[in-house]
């Protein structure tokens, strides 16, 4: 027989306390008056030898209670094979305490991680005093790169909360394997997981490697219920948000559960107003988008939500967004011959184009870090300087859109656009600019995500512009507009975070009517946005390592910061020309809104965060998919329930023994039952002689 708490044997020295007291239980005496002195002297012999009787018997009852109380704090219990290797004083216990958002999901009204949090404090009670462990959290902090005792366990056991960032269980178990081979390589060490085993968090199982040398228990934790509404993305109908009109925000929600959803309310606020609100009937595992239409009165930088109501999950009932208000995009027109005036009108009617024309005498490369849209018209060869500005200027973010000459020099054109992607340029020849239906452009696909947002249904039957091209290329790129050979008449081509756009066809009216045609101001519109659509992402998840930002010129020396109400962080960052990069830190965020502050306290911008959408579908992995991914190694034990201490009961059966403290709790009893009816019995007794007596 072993014991899980010796120390308390220590209060086996209480066994002196009844013998103490039986030895100096000096009680008073009662005065009795006999007749007879022959009767004093019988009842006086039998009154010793039963007195004497009953004090042993009732000490010994009392010391039997004593040791069996302190045997039952003691816990003993019998040892099996496990013990040895539990109780190895140079082994450590490593324990994974998943602290991801999906632990909000409840058992029996608790959370998962205040379920896991208390198992782990009973837990680490079992071990001896000496043991060491190390506490591994999703939070990924230096600290757990080193051992601690119990104490410190129960200690960061209290600060930890839900994490923003979620683990794979490969990236887990090296960080434990890591610090076991690294202080302890040679004992047998234990390996603990607490998680409910989420599987688009923590991975394929099945491509553990585990270490046959180590012992490893899975304690998931599993509720009934498995149902989760979320938001789970945004996206605006127009990228321009204009003020003082009707915008649309479209949106998405998830129903995570196996029953159908009718009438779940969904509100917008922009900056802490409610503006619009909408219901929403999801079906059983579906999802559905929904949209807001609201009109915003200010310019500049708005910070957007979107709410709904979910229990008992919410973290995720709020999608958090940022809106930039009527922005002002900049368009550099450079242009041989004139120009055209249908691009100047195009861009002329809207305010949030500010569009400034320069023929090539004027024409200066030290506008491109101003400009976001650069607009080439009917030049008629391109420079070679202009292949490394090109080049930069995409590199950058910016766009560039490019309308040939009637009789373009296809070896400039080819040498500089090279470099942005185009590949097999060459001239086409033109045998007569009547118009015909070979010549006129086929319907564009809908499904581009050019086109999201320009068309309400699909356009097969729209009156289509006829071109006549004087170039045809090759090379990786998006058909936005072609001729019905396949040839593009216009295509969107890639360069780092810019684009080019390329027509095959000058904007002469003798050459195409595609400048008249309805298509014409919906696609340039489309251009102009894009030209932005980099630098205006709406929203960010805590996964994503870098976020980009257009904060316009800065020295050198300045710093930005990211700000809210409860933290202020200063992340590693860089400036490539106005755009503004930086890198997430590695530490626990709320979702919400984050201010984008520069050294003089001038705020510049602003990003929304959210929660990863993966933390948010419940899917988990079974009792019966882990038993089967695990089956036949011997080293791996998984327990089926954490309520009511039922782990730590099991945990000790199977690993330490089998438990004798309620056996002596019981004795106790029996002890203390035993000494009552001995009282009462000579009790009985006494007053049967004293009656006799008399």
């Amino acid at each position: 027989m072993s014991f899980l708490y010796p120390a308390f044997l220590w209060a086996l020295f209480a066994l002196t306390i009844p013998i103490i007291i039986h030895i100096f239980n000096f009680r008073r005496l009662k005065r009795v008056y006999f007749t007879n002195v022959r009767f004093l002297k019988e009842l006086k012999t039998e009154t010793n030898s039963f007195k004497t009787l009953r004090e042993l018997l009732i000490l010994l009852m009392r010391l039997g209670l004593v040791a069996s109380l302190v045997l039952a704090f003691a816990q003993p219990f019998l040892p099996n094979e496990n013990q040895k290797t539990l109780y190895n004083a140079g082994s450590i216990a490593s324990i994974y305490l998943d602290n991801s958002y999906s632990m909000q999901n409840e058992l029996t009204r608790r959370k998962y991680l205040s379920w896991a949090k208390e198992s782990i404090s009973d837990l680490v009670k079992i071990f001896p005093k000496s043991a060491q462990f190390q506490l591994v959290t999703n939070d990924f902090r230096n600290r757990e790169q080193f051992t601690i005792n119990a104490t410190r366990v129960e200690d960061i056991l209290s600060e930890t909360n839900f994490f923003s960032h979620s683990r794979d269980l490969q990236a887990v178990y090296a960080r434990q394997q890591a610090l076991l081979k690294r202080l302890a390589p040679k004992e047998n060490n234990q390996i603990f997981w607490f998680s409910d085993f989420q599987k688009s968090t923590l991975g394929n199982l099945e491509k553990l490697s585990l270490d046959s040398t180590m012992q490893f228990f899975l304690v998931p934790l599993k509720s009934e219920q498995k149902a989760n509404l979320y938001v789970d993305s945004a996206w605006l109908a127009n990228p321009f948000v204009k003020a003082n009109e009707t915008n649309t925000l479209l949106f998405s929600v998830k129903n995570d559960s196996e029953t159908p959803v009718q009438d779940l309310v969904a509100r917008l606020f922009i900056d802490e107003l409610q503006v619009s609100t909408t219901t929403l009937d999801i079906g059983a595992n579906g999802k559905i988008t929904g949209s807001f239409n609201f009109i915003t009165q200010e310019r500049g930088t708005r910070k957007g939500k979107i709410v709904i109501e979910d229990q008992p999950i919410t973290f995720d009932n709020d999608y958090f967004f940022t809106l930039n208000v009527a922005p002002t995009i900049r368009i550099s027109y450079l242009y041989a011959g004139g120009g055209n005036p249908f691009v100047r009108s195009v861009y002329a009617s809207e305010k949030s184009f500010n569009l400034i024309s320069y023929d090539l005498s004027t024409f200066n490369y030290d506008i491109l870090p101003n400009t976001d849209l650069l607009i080439l018209d009917g030049l008629p060869n391109l420079p070679t300087k202009m292949r490394d500005e090109l080049q930069k200027f995409t590199l950058n973010g910016g766009s560039v859109l490019i309308f040939p000459s009637s009789s373009p020099d296809i070896t400039s054109y080819a040498e500089v656009l090279s470099s942005l992607g185009v590949r097999g340029l060459q001239n086409e020849k033109i045998d007569s600019l009547v118009k015909n239906s070979i010549k006129t452009l086929l319907p564009p696909n809908i499904n581009n995500p050019f086109y999201e947002g320009v068309f309400e249904q699909n356009p097969k039957n729209a009156d289509m512009p006829y071109a006549n091209a004087v170039m045809s290329w090759l090379g990786v790129s998006t058909q936005l507009l072609g001729f019905k050979n396949g040839k593009s008449f216009l295509s969107e081509f890639r360069n780092g975070r810019g684009k080019l756009y390329l027509c095959a066809s000058p904007l002469e009216k003798r050459y195409t009517d595609f400048p008249t045609n309805a298509l014409f101001v919906p696609i340039m519109y489309k251009i102009a946005s894009r030209s932005l659509e980099q630098n205006e992402k709406i929203a960010y998840n805590f996964q994503e390592k870098v976020i980009s930002l257009k904060v316009g010129k800065s020295n050198k020396n300045q710093v930005f910061k990211l700000k809210n109400s409860k933290t202020e962080l200063l992340p590693a960052q860089r400036m490539n020309g106005e755009q503004l990069i930086m890198e997430l830190p590695e530490e626990s965020l709320e979702a919400g809104h984050y201010e984008v502050v520069n050294n003089d306290k001038q705020v510049v911008g602003a990003v929304a965060f959210n929660y990863d959408k993966r933390e948010s579908v419940m899917q988990f992995y079974s009792l019966d998919e882990l038993k089967k991914i695990f089956a036949g190694r011997k080293n791996v034990q998984i327990y089926e329930n954490i309520a009511d201490k039922k782990f730590i009961q099991d945990f000790q059966e199977r690993n330490i023994g089998t438990p004798l403290w309620k056996y002596f709790i019981w004795l106790a009893l029996i002890f203390l039952l035993a000494e009552v009816l001995i009282i009462r019995f000579f009790k009985q007794w006494h007053k049967k002689n004293e009656a006799l007596v008399s």
